[in-house]
């Protein structure tokens, strides 16, 4: 059931939206460039503090007891300041297996720590709930409930105190949660947006807990509420990179006019309104779908997958051809979105997976 009526939505959305406006503007993402996480640890903090952690967690787990539709209302915000916090890998998948989980013995302690913001989770493997898959990993879980070998790709992991770690699938997924200790070490790796820090994890027989209370309905429910999640932060990226080129065509002047009154830009701002609200239309239903537990809850997450990261994708390449070749260059604020539209694009599936996905999903159907 989700506790939060349009009134608290609408109340949320707004203090987020300001919050981000005034703290998370272009100056605070440069200056995480050249931060280790990528974002000042305070900024996180002050999105805990606004309770944002636990938005779709039930209430039984101190969570506030919203749904997915709050997820994307939260992450169409952060999508849209490029802020990359790590709410999706923790908040959203994290929390979600770890409340299905929640029988297993010490997980409780865990859970109100995620939910409170004072702990973050990071998601590895190859599971289908992993947001950047590694099907090179070396991960053994042993008997004597240790996990050792090495995975890379993985989010956050230098802040996170707890690394949820999936692997297999078709049914024999298994998954552990592993504390942070010095039986875990990191390696920095390369990603294509400059804000974003991806890591190589090695385990050396670090202790962990087996979440083997999931069903393959929990995985997947994961899976389903971790694509809505991106989807929404890719729709709400779309359109913070259209308003801001649209703004462009309106105060950039040449021959004595806006470039924004020449027809050929006019038509290319129309095609770009189309995929800004396509993508947004596909994350919010996506949403409601989840939240109503829908027949085609499958289908239409599939369709917002492909849908919002196509059109983000399609909107930050032309916002740097609408803005020129200044647009090129990381100092304009267009070549970071673009930056993010591809590193996006892999995340818990391709546009072309989500295709397939949805298009098996109507073959069922039919």
């Amino acid at each position: 059931m989700n506790n939060l009526d349009e009134e608290d939505r609408n109340a949320i959305r707004e203090s987020l939206s300001r919050f981000l406006a005034a703290e998370a503007d272009e100056s605070a993402l440069r200056r995480g460039i050249d931060l280790a996480p990528g974002y000042s640890p305070g900024l996180w903090q002050q999105v805990c503090e606004m309770g944002l952690p636990g938005i779709a967690v039930p209430e039984e787990f101190g969570g506030v007891g919203g749904g997915a539709k709050d997820v994307e209302m939260v992450c169409s915000e952060l999508g849209k300041s490029l802020l990359p916090i790590p709410f999706v890998e923790s908040c959203v998948i994290g929390a979600t297996l770890l409340t299905a989980s929640s029988g297993c013995a010490n997980l409780r302690q865990v859970i109100n720590a995620v939910v409170s913001g004072k702990s973050i989770v990071a998601v590895g493997g190859d599971a289908s709930f992993v947001p950047l898959q590694d099907h090179d990993h070396s991960l053994v879980f042993n008997d004597d409930q240790t996990v050792s070998g090495v995975t890379s790709l993985v989010l956050h992991a230098t802040l996170s105190d707890f690394f949820l770690l999936g692997t297999g699938s078709s049914g024999n997924t298994k998954v552990v949660i592993v504390p942070k200790s010095e039986r875990i070490t990191f390696e920095p790796q390369r990603a294509n947006d400059p804000l974003l820090r991806p890591a190589r994890v090695s385990f050396n027989n670090a202790a962990a807990i087996g979440l083997k209370e999931l069903t393959p309905t929990d995985l997947e429910n994961a899976r389903m509420r971790g694509v809505a999640a991106l989807a929404a932060l890719q729709a709400g990226a779309a359109r913070a990179i259209f308003e801001i080129t649209v703004e462009y065509l309106k105060t950039r002047y040449q021959f004595g006019r806006p470039i924004g009154s020449f027809q050929a830009l006019k038509h290319m701002a129309a095609d770009l309104l189309i995929e800004v609200e396509s993508a947004t239309s596909a994350a919010q239903a996506a949403a409601d779908a989840i939240d109503q537990n829908a027949p085609e809850v499958g289908r239409t997450v599939a369709l917002a997958g492909f849908v919002c990261s196509d059109a983000f994708r399609d909107v930050a390449a032309q916002a740097i051809q609408m803005h020129g070749g200044i647009a090129y260059t990381q100092e304009h604020i267009a070549h970071l979105y673009w930056r993010r539209s591809r590193a996006f694009a892999p995340m818990l599936g391709s546009a072309q997976k989500h295709r397939e996905d949805y298009l098996t999903a109507w073959e069922k159907v039919a």
